[in-house]
């Protein structure tokens, strides 16, 4: 698996052409929606982010994530993975990398815009279904 280190360049090189970029993501922090080797497609940012996207960003220590956007405020955003109850706020918008179009799981792409995709969005908000995936999810 090829490491984020190596990714940027080429993330930012797709950009910088307006393309796409798609790769398998690791971890476990997006559980239920996304697994390791999980494919997400990332795109530029080019429109205003908003509360359930989910996002690659850079943390000041070097390393990327990829999680959830919970709430936004002034230009900072607290982030959070599906999985996952420690926020992490005061995200700037020179952190973030990208924003999740559409994943692909056994060889099949969901866009972000599907019914399902909204559905699961609405629950991950719950405090309550959060909690049930996490007891799930361990």
């Amino acid at each position: 698996m090829n490491k984020m280190e190596d990714l940027y360049p080429l993330i930012l090189d797709a950009f910088s052409k307006d393309l796409v970029f798609t790769f398998p993501i690791h971890g476990t922090s997006m559980l239920p929606l996304l697994r390791t080797n999980d494919l997400v497609t990332l795109k530029k940012i080019d429109r205003p982010l908003s509360i359930g996207d989910i996002v690659l960003f850079r943390r000041l220590d070097g390393s990327f994530v990829l999680h959830r956007i919970r709430y936004i405020s002034e230009n900072q955003y607290t982030i959070v993975g599906d999985h996952q109850r420690p926020l992490e706020k005061n995200v700037s918008k020179n952190q973030i990398i990208g924003y999740v179009i559409f994943y692909t799981k056994k060889d099949k792409v969901h866009n972000m815009k599907g019914l399902r995709y909204r559905i699961y969005k609405c629950l991950v908000k719950s405090s309550f279904i959060r909690g049930v995936f996490g007891r799930l999810y361990k």
